[in-house]
């Protein structure tokens, strides 16, 4: 699922430069979102609200809101949204960066969301959509093992709308 999730993430990273106004997409880059569009045609739409099973590989994450860190699991990518489960319900149109990283290749991604739906509450079960130009890092494995700590921050009711 990570590899799919990598792709996607050029893919959406491609298409919101070219939504944005400014900053075009290069003569290569316009021909490479036209294929990668080829590519997920039949994966743009998203799925009714409901629960979402939990598959033998799930990508640990993170969502981001105003002031508050949430625990969450990334459950299955399409090019339409990324499906996830948190502990807790995130307001429909709530804004969030979903935060994950991959160890085994030293990439930290943070993809900018707004919430497509929520339903339950404890878990909850969330298609987001990305809203923003995705970014990838790249990092080196440190020694410390304190530096993968979460911390829990805040009220987790702070999501915006």
């Amino acid at each position: 699922m990570m590899e799919k999730l990598d792709f996607l993430v050029r893919f959406w990273e491609l298409k919101a430069r070219h939504d944005l106004v400014g900053e075009p997409l290069s003569a290569s880059e316009q021909i490479e979102l036209l294929s990668l569009l080829q590519l997920v045609t039949g994966d743009l739409e998203i799925p009714g609200p409901g629960p979402l099973s939990r598959p033998n590989i799930i990508i640990p994450a993170e969502l981001i809101g105003e002031g508050v860190i949430v625990p969450a699991e990334i459950r299955s990518v399409s090019a339409a949204a990324i499906f996830v489960s948190s502990a807790g319900p995130v307001p429909r149109g709530a804004s969030t960066v979903l935060r994950t990283t991959d160890a085994i290749s030293g990439v930290e991604y943070a993809l900018p969301c707004r919430v497509a739906w929520c339903y339950g509450s404890s878990p909850a079960s969330l298609a987001l959509r990305v809203d923003g130009v995705p970014t990838r890092s790249f990092f080196s494995m440190m020694a410390d093992s304190r530096s993968h700590m979460s911390m829990s921050m805040g009220h987790k009711e702070r999501f915006v709308g």
